[in-house]
């Protein structure tokens, strides 16, 4: 193993007439550790534009929703239950129903929540959203999400005049707070009430519709849900959504996108691992004459197959390492990167008007990383088996006819 090893050493070091050989091995190497890198960074920042999304969606809505097919007259009694169970950090009841706003000649739907102001922070970030204004909301008050507030014209104290489903009655509300959770679909269609100003809109006294939960784990979602169904029994009729469940497509959709990215990017590693195969080859008909006299004195065909396997993981484990580094580093200060880029060209890369925030997320996971390094070390070992078997095939007296 260990002459095996240092052979394979000592072939890629350049001797006068193969400079060429260690040439195409550098190559390789920074074909390797760039496309290591790329994959680094891209996944590192998809993954933190995921976690952004979803500290959005769990901040906007709560871990869990008991949802009540007839409504829950007697939810202060299923509320303290609730918040005697281990798993279960906080409880507040609401209501989720549909309205038309009418503004000027023109209607449109959005969605109306009913929450209790003063549980509704246990169980969500509504407070981390506010921009102007309160929660404080009394029958007649509603908070909007600043995009609703910017497409009907309206500020603090402005009227916003809802529509019901139920009887097709206008009722007018005063604005008494603005939101923004930088989630424009939230921000541009919602309408939060206070508890009993959702209860009259909706002609539904003393009930409400559901109850949100907040739990320790928001990736135990599902086995929290298993937990609730069994510890929650002579209720009335419910089901339980998670946060997960609320917004699975669009979870589905970014899981696909990562995949793809994935696939994508490793192509450029693959590329790299072309430059091993020549680099190995053009090794291998070098070396035609020492392979046939080690053949001679008795070496294995294994030994032969070792010697330059070794030798192609040897450039492919440089260009990972290498690429690890920089891929880890540039993923960390990739704010700089983007703030230095922003000057030369004269504005910013990342208008916060527009997406929300004025640094890129990034979140370094470590199974992303490993995943990445393991592809990279298949991808290095594919390349490095052909030449190395066409070297373990050659015949010692062809070999030394051949010189």
């Amino acid at each position: 193993m260990f002459s095996e090893l240092w052979l394979s050493q000592k072939y890629l070091r350049a001797g006068k007439k193969e400079k060429i050989i260690s040439i195409t091995a550098l190559i390789s190497v920074i074909g390797i550790a760039i496309g290591v890198m790329v994959l680094i960074v891209v996944i590192s920042v998809m993954s933190g534009f995921d976690r952004f999304l979803e500290d959005k969606m769990v901040g906007t809505n709560a871990h869990l929703s008991l949802e009540f097919f007839d409504g829950a007259p007697d939810y202060p009694e299923v509320i303290g239950k609730l918040k005697k169970l281990p798993y279960v950090e906080g409880a507040s009841p609401f209501i989720d129903g549909q309205a038309l706003v009418k503004s000027g000649k023109s209607i449109f739907g959005i969605q109306v929540r009913g929450i209790d102001p003063e549980t509704q922070k246990e169980t969500s970030s509504l407070d981390d959203y506010l921009k102007a204004g309160s929660y404080d909301l009394s029958e007649k008050d509603a908070a909007l999400g600043s995009e609703l507030a910017l497409r009907l014209g309206i500020g603090l104290g402005g009227t916003i005049s809802l529509i019901s489903p139920v009887n097709l009655a206008r009722t007018d509300f005063k604005v008494k707070g603005i939101f923004n959770s930088g989630m424009y679909l939230y921000d541009s269609g919602v309408v939060l009430l206070g508890l009993q100003g959702a209860q009259d809109f909706y002609k539904m006294p003393s009930t409400i519709g559901g109850i949100a939960v907040r739990v320790k784990d928001i990736y135990k979602v599902e086995k929290v849900k298993e937990s609730l169904y069994r510890d929650l029994k002579g209720i009335g009729p419910y089901q339980v959504r998670t946060w997960v469940d609320a917004n699975r497509n669009f979870l589905e959709a970014l899981k696909l996108e990562k995949v793809v990215m994935f696939i994508v990017v490793t192509m450029t590693t693959v590329v790299a691992a072309f430059g091993i195969v020549s680099t190995l080859i053009m090794s291998v008909m070098s070396r035609i004459k020492d392979i046939g006299i080690l053949r001679a004195v008795g070496a294995k065909t294994k030994s032969i197959l070792q010697i330059f396997i070794f030798q192609g993981m040897a450039i492919g484990v440089t260009g990972i390492l290498l690429g690890f580094g920089a891929g880890v580093g540039l993923a960390l200060s990739l704010d700089k990167v983007v703030d230095i880029i922003s000057r030369i060209i004269g504005r910013s890369l990342i208008p916060k008007d527009i997406y929300y925030f004025d640094r890129i997320p990034v979140n370094i996971n470590i199974g992303d990383i490993g995943l990445i390094l393991i592809s990279a070390l298949l991808i290095t070992l594919a390349a490095s088996i052909y030449p190395a078997y066409y070297a373990s095939r050659i015949i010692p007296s062809e070999a030394v006819r051949h010189e």
